[in-house]
């Protein structure tokens, strides 16, 4: 009995930390548009997308309860993040993801918040190299977006995910 209560808590963490990234990047992106910026409704609709989808095996209870975990760790990750800006979270979630994935600790390369993290930061680096005078402040930027990934990492870690 015990066995079997261990592998459903594992596989329910297991299912979280897959979920867990994707809604943190649509809860950002959320703040964002309702500031005013604008926001593609097909990224949206991914991330969605791929944030249901490891629930799709399960039977209703157990979507009730997944969801209603990845939403609360979610929102209690980027509550200690409190970013000023929307758009800094967002930043720092992509970091997130792509750190996950560099470090092996999110097995899923191909989810979609993955290639939305890849986008974002790609988009913000192309707009950098448009001006020559943002550089120096582009690398420190990087590296505290980066930093705060870490922490955010480190937060997520102690309540018990990615370990």
């Amino acid at each position: 009995m015990e066995t079997a209560v261990l592998d459903v808590k594992t596989r329910d963490r297991l299912v979280v930390e897959q979920m867990v990234p994707a809604h943190m990047l649509f809860l950002m992106l959320e703040q964002c548009q309702n500031i005013g910026f604008e926001v593609r409704s097909d990224v949206l609709h991914h991330l969605n997308l791929a944030v249901a989808a490891p629930l799709a095996k399960f039977d209703e209870l157990s979507v009730s309860r997944l969801a209603k975990r990845t939403d609360d760790v979610a929102r209690a990750l980027l509550h200690d993040l409190s970013p000023d800006d929307p758009r800094e979270g967002l930043y720092v979630c992509a970091m997130l993801v792509l750190r996950l994935v560099d470090e092996g600790k999110w097995k899923d390369a191909k989810n979609q918040a993955v290639l939305v993290s890849m986008l974002l930061v790609d988009d913000v680096r192309d707009e950098v190299r448009g001006r020559a005078d943002t550089g120096p402040v582009w690398v420190a930027q990087e590296k505290r977006w980066h930093d705060a990934a870490g922490g955010l990492m480190i937060r997520a870690m102690l309540q018990g995910l990615y370990v």
